[in-house]
């Protein structure tokens, strides 16, 4: 094993916080509740997952956009001016999680080649670059993939045979790092690379789900679990 890949939202940064700060731009916006704002987005991003997943967003960003702000009551314009001022917001530099950076860090330290491997949705992968940048978190990678920008997206095998190629590696040598069931530990696993499912719920630390996966509820055990896989072969 050679290289770490890791999902952005939910993985290292907190996606529901993001939301939080874009529904007061929102209400700001459009002089909607943001409560209410906050509540619809979370459910709506429950119904577009699956759309995504069943290839309903050929235009991503733009369908996407229209699905979300059609179940919001806002234009797709007001979506994405939300998004492009949010940027300016100082709660954007607080979402990633505690556990991010030093897992992160001390992956790096023991020699793996980290990349960041996302999908999207109504915001293009250079805005959560930004994000990503803001939260201290940009410098730790030598790649950073979006689905936006390559014409591809989980759980495909070929996203994650694109960033294989980019790293000039086989894709058996990549440990996909992500919470995502469909996206990150099946696409991983199906892809050939080996996978970390982080769900940080859990009360257990580490679950051994076979060979080439693991479970775990925080990113501080990543560095133990790359060092059992790396064992395993």
């Amino acid at each position: 094993m050679r290289a770490v890949t890791f999902d952005i939202w939910g993985t290292l940064l907190d996606l529901s916080k993001f939301y939080l700060a874009l529904s007061k731009k929102l209400s700001f916006l459009s002089g909607r509740r943001f409560e209410e704002l906050y509540d619809s987005i979370l459910s709506t991003y429950s119904e577009a997952l699956r759309v995504r997943l069943g290839g309903g967003f050929s235009r991503i960003i733009v369908d996407s956009g229209e699905f979300f702000s059609s179940k919001l009551g806002v234009s797709t314009e007001t979506l994405f001016k939300a998004v492009a001022t949010v940027l300016e917001d100082p709660e954007i530099s607080k979402l990633a999680y505690p556990d991010a950076a030093e897992a992160v860090e001390l992956v790096k330290s023991e020699g793996y080649t980290t990349a960041t491997l996302g999908n999207v949705m109504f915001w293009p992968g250079a805005v959560t670059r930004y994000i990503l940048h803001k939260n201290g978190l940009l410098k730790y990678f030598d790649l950073t993939v979006f689905s936006d920008e390559v014409g591809l997206q989980k759980p495909s095998r070929e996203i994650f045979e694109y960033v294989a190629g980019k790293l000039k590696l086989p894709v058996e040598e990549i440990v996909h790092v992500g919470d995502s069931l469909e996206n990150d530990l099946a696409g991983a696993l199906m892809s050939g690379a080996k996978a970390v499912l982080v769900n940080r719920s859990l009360s257990i630390g580490i679950v051994k789900l076979g060979k080439s996966a693991y479970l775990v509820n925080s990113l501080k055990h990543l560095p133990e679990v790359l060092r059992e896989l790396k064992k395993s072969g």
